[in-house]
């Protein structure tokens, strides 16, 4: 039997949609429907975009301070500077640095993202279980 290089995507329609909305805004739109959406709807979505970059953000920097102060503590577990990154700094971002790692160098993938978006309240608790339904489907084709 051959495998395939391409997983099949867990979510459908409506939990892509939420999913993009999040992470993208207003980019997931044309330029008609954007002109079209009343000034609180689009402001309610840059609102909800600006909040998962930085919880995101914050996320990318708690791991990437997590695998460094791990390489610290396994090269140099007695340096001085080794206890000030541990101890003192933490694994704790900074919401003035932007880190530009990718989900991919840091392993992280759809499903944990998801996931740190319901644990946020920036997706909803039932975002799993949702369900492509006629009113939905028929909202996205507007």
């Amino acid at each position: 039997m051959k495998k395939t290089r391409f997983e099949k995507d867990p979510y459908n329609k409506v939990q892509n949609f939420l999913y993009n909305r999040a992470l993208h805004g207003l980019s997931i739109y044309t330029e008609k429907e954007i002109a079209e959406m009343h000034f609180n709807q689009k402001k309610r979505i840059l609102k909800i975009q600006k909040k998962t970059q930085k919880v995101i953000n914050l996320w990318k920097q708690e791991i990437t301070n997590g695998i460094a102060n791990e390489i610290f503590m396994r090269l140099f577990p007695t340096m001085e500077i080794t206890k000030s990154l541990v101890c003192y700094y933490g694994v704790e971002g900074d919401v003035e640095h932007v880190n530009k790692l990718t989900f991919k160098d840091l392993n992280i993938q759809k499903d944990h993202i998801i996931d740190k978006l319901i644990a946020c309240k920036i997706l909803p608790k039932n975002f799993k279980s949702l369900e492509v339904t006629y009113d939905t489907a028929k909202e996205e084709t507007v």
